[in-house]
Parts: C-alpha cells; structure tokens; sequence
C-alpha cells in the first residue's frame, strides 16, 4: 500500500483552525451574485483534457479549476464596478474576456503549477495547441500578469481536494474497507464527477430549500460536498454499501465536522448518485 496515496493538495493539514479558511470561502460564494455555472461547464472539461494529456498532480488539476472560477468573479466584480462610470462597458468586458477564454486557461494551469511545484516547467506551446488557443501573437507573460493583477495574487490549493484528503484520511481509512490506492481512485473519479455536473447535481435539490439564501450557503461549502463524495464512497464500495453500522459511525461525525445535519449529506449522495445513474 503507497502509504502517500492520500496526499494529494497542499490544503489538508490538521491545523487547529483548519475550518476558518473553508467558512471564509463559503461566504465569498454565497455573497457574490454572478452565477459562473455556464461559464465554467466548458472551462472544467478543457483542464481535465489538458490534465490527462499533460499528467498533472491532482493538486495543479483542481487547484486550476478553482482559480479559473475565481478569476471569472473577480473580473466580474471588476466589470460591474466600471459599467457605473462607463455605461455598455460590462458587455465588452465580458466579450472580450470570453473570446480570450483558452488562453487564460493557459496562463492559469501555469501559474497554478508554479504555486504547486516552483521548478516545473510546462510546454506551453503544446497546452495552447491543445486548448485551441488561436491567437498565436499573445504574450503569455503579460496574460500570466494579467490574471496576477485581477486575482489581486490571491491563491491557493483546491479547498475540495483538501477537504476530500482530510475527510478520507480521518473517516474512511481506519475503516481498513479498501486500500488506500482505491479510495484515492474513486475519489478522483467522484471529484471530476461532481465539478463537471456541479449544476444538475444541486439544480436538482433546489427545490427543497425554499430559502435562496440558505441554498446558496449550502451550494458554496466545500465541506458539505466533500463530505458527500465520502459517504458516496462509502456507498460505491460493495462491503460496506449496505452497511448502517458503518454509515453511522461516519455520517455524525462527518456532519458536525461540515457543520450540516447528517440528512444533508444523505441528500446531496443521492444527487450524486442519480448522476452516476445517468452515465
């Protein structure tokens, strides 16, 4: 058994505050008001082909789709706070950024894989090919300081990944119900799941929370859904599928550490599971 197979981000350490950072997060979510569901769709599908082909971690692979979402809200914020001086300049803005979509794509999986491991070196002619970027004149240093200055050098590891990591680690391993290995492949293969059909998977709950704001609370706390993607595994493995014995000594905990009622958890595994269902 690799004893590391469940390292996988730099965001799982066991520091005793380890939750502010995901309750931070979670707020800056659920406060915005641009919806980057359809936006994102495409963007996460491109950094799974650029990860398979390219071999990157796990870590450079999520921790590349959250800064890409990021960086959509904050140049988003950027645009609204302009369009109020310079009326029509939101619609340019956005035109202009999306048409530039594959090559910011570009300059993100560089700069993320930097943060990761600062002495890797991509080919960044072969990513551009690969992400049909078709402006060949553009300056990937300048686009690489662009996305910098609109971050405002905000980054960090994927907070799912890390989330996942810790959750296997603390819930899942002691169980000895699989290896280390398999719990790390299912895992992926659920993350990728979920972030791809993030949109159908909650769409499909919206309509038993009455409240928008407390669906909105629920859809941004990477905690809930990692936390779901455990019980999930729990599920997909045959030995433990039917087991109340086991889902109970793991969902209490579990919910108290996503701060949730374990019911919640049990909703968004059947959500998950209706789209495993549906591949």
């Amino acid at each position: 058994m690799d004893k590391d197979a469940l390292i996988l981000s730099n965001e799982s350490g066991f520091q005793t505050d380890w939750k502010s950072l995901y309750h931070r997060d979670a707020l800056l979510w659920a406060s915005h008001e641009y919806e980057t569901d359809a936006i994102m769709k495409p963007l996460v599908e491109l950094v799974f082909t650029l990860a398979r082909q390219f071999n990157f971690s796990p870590a450079i692979e999520f921790t590349t789709i959250d800064t890409l979402e990021l960086l959509l809200v904050r140049a988003f914020q950027s645009w609204m706070q302009s369009s109020l001086t310079v009326p029509d300049s939101f619609e340019r803005h956005k035109y202009e950024f999306l048409r530039k979509l594959p090559m910011y794509v570009v300059a993100v999986v560089d700069i993320v894989a930097k943060y990761i491991n600062i002495g890797i070196k991509l080919d960044l002619a072969a990513l551009r090919r690969v992400a049909k970027v078709t402006d060949s004149s553009t300056n990937m240093l300048a686009m690489e300081f662009e996305v910098i200055k609109i971050l405002d050098s905000e980054l960090r590891s994927s907070l799912l990944l890390g989330a996942f990591e810790r959750f296997s680690k603390q819930y899942l391993a002691p169980l000895n119900i699989e290896s280390n290995e398999f719990i790390w492949n299912i895992g992926l293969r659920l993350l990728r799941l979920v972030i791809a059909e993030r949109t159908h998977i909650y769409n499909s709950l919206k309509t038993s929370m009455k409240d928008e704001g407390c669906f909105r609370r629920f859809k941004s706390n990477k905690l809930i859904l990692a936390g779901a993607i455990i019980i999930t595994v729990l599920y997909l493995i045959p030995g433990t599928r039917h087991s109340k014995a086991i889902l109970n000594r793991v969902i209490e905990p579990l919910a108290e550490d996503c701060c949730v009622q374990a019911t919640n958890l049990i909703y968004l595994r059947d959500a998950v599971l209706r789209v495993i269902a549906d591949h």
